[in-house]
């Protein structure tokens, strides 16, 4: 059935993370701007995404399939022994290459296998969620450059291949979609191509790890099928200007891709609620009551409580919405007066792609099969999508169980920090900054952002302001506040004042 899909794109997913959804995007962005015939960041055709990834299973192998690595070295002191006893092992080991994998050309790369094997350690100590329990070919190098790039796959015991959807959920392609359609490509693809387009020293190490070209088994079809529902949206471009204000901070080395992924994940966030307002139709914007930490419980923390519930069910309040006004359609109404099942499968099949739509039970009750629908359709969302407000929300530093039962929206300092690199462009009075995250973001901080809730009795004035100064004290804690008098504080972005 494709109705979260409708909504929201093909597809949203629980268990593809944020850094995991960048990392897709990388693969995506890299193999078509080394496509001659496509144009990054260029949609020609709505939804024709295509696009041929790599898999570089030798280094895979070497990195996350190898665990024979230390006990060579501590079983053999010999060099060239030590090589041919790792290549002996591998040569049965290597999964998803040839019948006869060759890693003899690491020998010619390396002086010393130590040395081999300290890239190795640097490069799995580096990995993206190297610590997580997944298997070997769903773990992924820190992307340094272009050697680094490849796609999340599944390799079966008898060394087949197969991409595989569970951590590679097409997330990333659907971000790629959001910046075509942002019109900040060009720019966009100038900061790609300085930072990880072009060779660098640490993806020459990586690159050092591969074979040639040519024997790398690699995916003979490109990738196809991505969706995002049609149209431009000012959340594509806020998130595209986010991005380009990291990137034109000067920060050192690789330091902006972790802020990239934080901001990314936020936008993500705000597109799945927003959409969810648009299809209940709501006319009222997306919000977050943010609660700086305090010793004490107060009406702040109540609202971030409440704030993170109401917005965890608008996505389900959201697929009623569709369904329902699919369903009062006049063809849809005449099918249920008239228990009309055989037009009911056609119209399950037309409007929601039900694919076992010709399996709903000829003699049941028009009704019954349409709440039966519904159920199949919550059960399956709340398995993914629903989930990712939660996911993603404690990946970027968003939300949290700390110090209470319930989860609710406390930001960590890596987002207090992305904040300030998206928002500062050099110093900003303080006020101005936490009225520029309500613009923004919708993020509900100091007394002047959260009138609605005094109006209505739901908090005191008192709460907010002590909310506000306990912000002003985390930053001024990381380096990102100067107070120049009591009345008079600035927010500074010290890596936007290097660059003036």
């Amino acid at each position: 059935m494709l109705v979260d899909e409708e909504i929201w794109g093909h597809r949203i997913y629980n268990e593809q993370t944020p850094w995991l959804c960048f990392l897709e995007f990388l693969g995506v962005l890299y193999a078509i701007q080394q496509d001659p015939n496509q144009q990054a960041f260029v949609e020609a055709e709505p939804n024709t995404l295509s696009y041929l990834p790599q898999y570089r299973l030798y280094l895979r192998n070497i990195l996350f399939n190898n665990p024979r690595l230390v006990a060579v070295v501590k079983e053999t002191t010999n060099e060239e022994g030590r090589w041919q006893r790792w290549f002996s092992y591998m040569k049965d080991s290597g999964a998803g290459l040839s019948e006869q994998p060759d890693f003899h050309y690491l020998q010619q790369r390396f002086e010393k296998f130590t040395d081999f094997v300290k890239v190795i350690d640097f490069l799995r100590g580096t990995a993206i969620e190297g610590d997580s329990n997944k298997r070997w070919s769903s773990k992924f190098v820190f992307p340094y450059g272009p050697s680094c790039f490849y796609e999340d796959v599944a390799v079966s015991t008898k060394g087949s291949v197969t991409n595989d959807r569970r951590f590679f959920a097409r997330t990333g392609e659907i971000l790629y979609l959001m910046l075509c359609r942002s019109n900040r490509g060009s720019e966009l693809l100038s900061e790609f191509e300085k930072m990880l387009f072009t060779p660098n020293k640490w993806d020459k190490i990586v690159r050092a790890l591969q074979p040639d070209e040519s024997k790398e088994p690699n995916p003979s079809k490109p990738r196809e099928g991505a969706y995002l529902p049609g149209g431009t949206r000012q959340r594509y471009q806020n998130l595209a200007d986010d991005w380009l204000n990291i990137f034109r901070c000067s920060m050192p080395g690789y330091d902006a891709l972790p802020h990239i992924v934080t901001i990314m994940g936020l936008h993500m966030i705000l597109y799945i609620l927003e959409r969810a307002y648009e299809t209940i139709q709501r006319s009222d914007r997306v919000t977050f009551v943010l609660e700086i930490i305090s010793p004490e419980k107060n009406s702040v923390h109540q609202l971030a409580t409440a704030s993170y519930q109401e917005n965890n069910r608008l996505t389900q309040q959201a697929l009623e919405a569709y369904i329902d006004q699919k369903i009062t359609a006049a063809d849809w109404q005449e099918a249920i007066a008239n228990n009309d099942i055989e037009a009911l499968r056609e119209l399950f099949d037309e409007d929601f792609a039900l694919k076992d739509a010709d399996k709903i039970d000829a003699n049941q009750d028009a009704e019954k099969a349409i709440r039966e629908f519904k159920t199949r359709v919550f059960s399956r969302h709340q398995k993914h999508l629903e989930k990712v407000h939660s996911v993603w929300g404690s990946a970027i530093g968003l939300s949290s169980r700390r110090n209470s039962r319930y989860i609710r929206y406390t930001p960590k300092d890596m987002l207090i920090k992305t904040l300030v690199l998206c928002t500062v462009s050099g110093r900003m009075e303080f006020q101005e900054f936490l009225h520029q995250l309500y613009e923004k973001y919708g993020f509900i901080i100091g007394p002047k952002q959260a009138l609605q809730y005094f109006d209505a009795k739901k908090a005191e004035q008192d709460d907010f302001t002590m909310n506000a100064k306990r912000l002003e004290d985390r930053l001024a804690s990381l380096g990102l506040l100067k107070r120049l008098s009591d009345a008079c504080a600035y927010v500074e972005n010290p890596f936007a004042q290097e660059r003036q």
